[in-house]
């Protein structure tokens, strides 16, 4: 759809997509408004609700963030990764991931709702971290 700005997204920041496949795209959120290790997935193809997506798209998706879960929780401080899927402003599927450190003090929808942010530079170094460790193949989907 020539209106919505996830079918033909920009570059992304920090070094570019974090993952990339034939369904979907990883990208880190904005450092002034996520923490770090943060990441948005969004589908290759315009749709807008989990009933929508292929049979390919689904088992992609679920092994997907399997892999990016493990991952943020190996290289950030993560005690959980909360997944949160609105589709509200931007009507084309994409879910973020939110690494929550154990040390936070706040947990569950209180942690999402609180003010988050990162500094450039500690994005970056994550973002490198992250592609690393997705590189070597240490998370990859049983």
């Amino acid at each position: 759809m020539s209106d919505c700005p996830y079918c033909e997204p920009p570059a992304p920041e920090f070094g570019g997509w974090v993952h990339e496949d034939e369904n979907w795209l990883v990208a880190h959120g904005p450092a002034a408004t996520t923490m770090a290790g943060a990441l948005r997935v969004t589908s290759r193809r315009h749709f807008t609700d989990f009933a929508e997506m292929t049979t390919a798209e689904s088992e992609s998706f679920g092994r997907l963030l399997t892999r990016l879960d493990a991952t943020l929780r190996a290289v950030t401080d993560a005690e959980r990764v909360h997944v949160v899927s609105t589709r509200d402003r931007v009507p084309h599927f994409h879910a973020w991931l939110y690494p929550r450190p154990a040390h936070h003090p706040l947990r569950g929808t209180a942690f999402l709702d609180a003010p988050q942010q990162s500094s450039p530079a500690d994005t970056e170094k994550t973002v490198h971290v992250i592609r690393h460790h997705l590189a070597e193949g240490r998370t990859a989907a049983r």
